[in-house]
């Protein structure tokens, strides 16, 4: 009998080693965990608009109970569809992170209804527009488009222009909102209080599951508060040296096959 109830995977970077696909290694362990009955989630930093193409195209909704999105403003249910969503950024508040931070020169990306909304058109921004099957609109002034309160806003940018404004925008410490990176080329901006790891305290009490008895793995700073919540955490190789650093297990590098050398390490041997 497995010591886990409960396996939690973040996406980019982990069980789509290249954010676009899964390899066959992770795919048999997802097979193999439902046929032990042990419940799967999603926990990503996408808006739930951004899993499902992915889903769909990689035949993987039948391997999953549940889906922690938006960096943990959401969870969905798969069997009911019913999404929960907490921690919404208020308009006055996105309005105001965008006057604060739009003389840094970074791209702001707002996913909202179905578009991908950014202050400055890139290549980059092009390519991501395409692997989230959304369409990709300029708006040079995002305050003119909001509407309504968001789960987050999000900067982009190439890596060494993310490097250079991490340590200013971490270092904010309005109670309304944090940031968090969550890729190379992305700095994640939620409300104050939400991440993965709060999701997912959130979702085991709901569901009755020992906390305890969780296993986790993610690969970025982001996916720290995930494994931290975890009752035991990996981290694949090519991960960041900090996530690394909160991880009980560091497995081989994503494309390899991560989420499946941890199953491997922690409940298919054991049985």
């Amino acid at each position: 009998m497995s010591c886990f109830d409960f396996v939690v995977t973040d996406l980019d970077g982990t069980l789509f080693y290249d954010r676009e696909n899964i390899c066959d290694r992770d795919r048999d362990a997802l097979h193999r965990l439902k046929a032990q009955g042990i419940r799967c989630a999603i926990a990503t930093g996408r808006e739930l608009d951004a899993v499902v193409p992915a889903l769909d195209r990689l035949n993987l909704w039948d391997d999953f109970t549940h889906i922690i999105h938006s960096g943990g403003a959401g969870v969905y249910t798969i069997a009911t569809r019913e999404n929960q969503m907490t921690g919404m950024l208020s308009i006055q508040t996105l309005c105001e992170i965008f006057d604060r931070y739009v003389d840094l020169g970074l791209s702001f990306v707002l996913p909202m209804d179905g578009k991908l909304y950014v202050s400055r058109r890139t290549a980059l921004l092009e390519n991501e527009a395409r692997l989230l099957c959304y369409p990709l609109v300029e708006v040079p002034d995002l305050k003119t488009i909001i509407y309504k309160p968001m789960n987050k806003i999000v900067l982009n940018a190439p890596l060494e222009d993310i490097d250079r404004a991490l340590p200013i925008l971490t270092a904010d410490t309005d109670p309304r909102y944090q940031w968090h990176r969550s890729h190379d080329n992305y700095i994640d901006c939620y409300a104050r209080g939400i991440s993965k790891g709060t999701a997912l305290t959130a979702l085991c009490e709901t569901l009755g599951i020992d906390p305890a008895r969780t296993l986790a793995i993610g690969d970025n700073e982001n996916d720290i508060q995930l494994l931290d919540a975890a009752g035991t955490s990996a981290c694949p190789a090519d991960g960041t040296d900090t996530a690394k650093a909160h991880a009980d297990y560091v497995c081989c590098p994503a494309h390899e096959g991560a989420f499946a050398d941890m199953c491997e390490h922690y409940i298919f041997e054991k049985n």
